[in-house]
């Protein structure tokens, strides 16, 4: 048999491989990305050995010689080291993972946000709210709809479906279009910020996702819906972002009371 197998012929592999194929990039890269993300979440830890090659491409539904190929990206990048007749072995020293920090504190919060870039996929005007319950009160009149790519550094880390009051929105239309919805909203002297609600979820990627995102399909994702109300108990945003799990964590501090 020919051991010369490329990618097409990995497009022939099991139906249930479909959503990885279907993902951005080449498919080696996207395997590479599964096999980091599962390092960096701690299930193979420093010095620890992998699985054979084998089991990582019956695991992953892919052909022996892309496996190689991602485990030398792995390797390259200094994430797991190769020892002749023994196996693959995750680095004892892995390099430094940079994360974006989402934390509780309001202030940590705008940082975080003033330094990324979103970038404009879809606006409707004057449409409904999102479904609302009556812990995050009372609707406004209409809102702007946007979808957009927020990114840091040039590289993409979330994907956001935003709703902002209608009527805030047409007071700087240009602003709200062009940077971070709660910045601006930070800036209304006359609007108070009295309360965010968040819920957090974790989830997959899905094939629009993973496109926006330049991640592979079913990769790890957290769902982020945030809600703002003002001093009036009007909720003047909502936010629906999945971010990317290999570069984004939740980070909040607990204090023992006294």
């Amino acid at each position: 048999m020919d051991s010369r197998v490329t990618d097409t012929q990995d497009r022939q592999g099991s139906p249930g491989q479909d959503a990885l194929r279907s993902g951005r990039g080449k498919l080696y890269e996207q395997i590479a990305t599964l096999i980091r993300n599962e390092i960096v979440s701690g299930r193979w830890v420093p010095g620890e050995r992998l699985p054979s090659l084998d089991t990582l491409a019956e695991r992953h539904g892919v052909a022996l010689v892309t496996v190689r190929q991602a485990v030398a990206l792995l390797e390259d990048d200094g994430i797991v080291r190769r020892r002749q007749g023994k196996g693959t072995f995750v680095s004892d020293t892995l390099p430094e993972q940079k994360w974006l920090k989402l934390e509780s504190n309001w202030q940590s919060m705008l940082k975080m946000w003033g330094r990324s870039k979103p970038r404009l996929l879809k606006v409707a005007d004057d449409v409904a709210s999102p479904f609302l319950s009556e812990e995050d009160g009372k609707p406004a009149r209409s809102y702007r709809y946007m979808r957009r790519v927020h990114m840091a550094d040039g590289v993409p880390y979330a994907v956001v479906d935003i709703y902002v009051d209608q009527d805030l929105y047409a007071r700087a239309p240009n602003k709200f279009d062009s940077e971070m919805v709660v910045v601006v909203l930070d800036r209304f002297e006359d609007v108070s910020l009295t309360s965010v609600r968040q819920r957090l979820t974790i989830g997959s990627a899905d094939l629009e996702t993973a496109e926006l995102l330049n991640i592979p399909v079913n990769a790890p994702v957290g769902k982020m819906r945030r809600v703002l109300k003002d001093q009036h108990g009007t909720v003047i945003y909502v936010g629906e972002a999945i971010y990317r799990g290999d570069l984004v964590r939740l980070e909040r501090e607990i204090q023992r009371p006294d």
